[in-house]
């Protein structure tokens, strides 16, 4: 009973969470927007391993997003700092597990809930190998974690992601996400530092595709997921509506009459 009482407790936590993190992200961001998602129609069945670069704070909120947005039918699964999850104990709920850093056992440890969880053919397991905030143009050394946890016995994918929050021409920034081609296991050498390098190299090509698409400026490049709010606001606005009332025209709040040509937004969120 008091096991099922959890149980409950944590999927309400769970869905609770989830719908915070779409409103927060809605409320702070112009637009969330991502490339290369042809990449993701030819994933094969099994589970998956994203490894991402680490630019800010923002980067779990954007991991759990899209997974509610792009892979809804995927096991969330995410390693966190056990000091920074103990600050955020409710992100345990969502599928962030604890790791010890710069230790011997918390490597161990992370290897074998890693691998426990890929065990699972419906895991997704999100990862920022480099082990530390960096540069979001900037190719940053892995750490050896990514590249023990695919080891021989893996039988799952990767695919890099590249993330960039940037300003185009509204208030609010843009979350912008580039994907990656696929990587099956079987093409990684079998030596862990050339596999390391290999997978380093898929990320950094990744995210300076990703830094040509953000120079561009060409919301028409990206899939938009997400739409935020607009404007100005507050009394700079209210005069805009007003004239917009009297001149009989339709209230623009953004700065550019953008075409979302690529996906269809419902109530805020695209359908895939």
């Amino acid at each position: 009973m008091i096991s099922a009482q959890i149980s409950l407790f944590s999927r309400i936590l769970n869905w609770g969470f989830r719908r915070y993190v779409r409103r927060f992200v809605r409320q702070n961001f112009n637009a969330v927007r991502v490339a290369g998602q042809k990449h993701l129609s030819h994933l094969p069945p099994g589970p998956f391993v994203c490894f991402v670069n680490h630019p800010g704070w923002w980067d779990p909120m954007t991991v759990v997003l899209l997974t509610d947005q792009l892979f809804p039918g995927r096991r969330f699964a995410a390693p966190m700092d056990a000091e920074a999850l103990k600050r955020y104990p409710t992100l345990g709920h969502l599928g962030f597990f604890p790791i010890a850093r710069d230790s011997v056992a918390g490597a161990k440890e992370f290897l074998k809930t890693g691998q426990t969880l890929l065990k699972s053919a419906d895991t997704i397991m999100w990862l920022s190998p480099t082990g530390k905030f960096n540069d979001v143009r900037e190719a940053t050394p892995f750490m050896q974690g990514l590249g023990h946890l695919v080891e021989r016995n893996f039988a799952g994918s990767l695919f890099p992601m590249a993330i960039e929050y940037t300003f185009w021409n509204e208030r609010s920034p843009e979350l912008l996400v580039q994907f990656g081609a696929p990587i099956d296991r079987s093409s990684l050498p079998l030596e862990r530092e050339q596999r390391t390098r290999m997978l380093e190299e898929s990320l950094a090509q990744t995210q300076a595709s990703l830094a040509q698409l953000s120079i561009a400026r060409d919301p028409s490049a990206f899939t938009t997921v997400m739409i935020g709010k607009s404007g100005i606001g507050g009394v700079y606005d209210a005069g805009r509506r007003l004239m917009a009332w009297v001149q009989g025209k339709r209230f623009q709040g953004r700065h550019s009459d953008e075409k979302l040509l690529r996906g269809t937004v419902a109530n805020g969120e695209v359908t895939c």
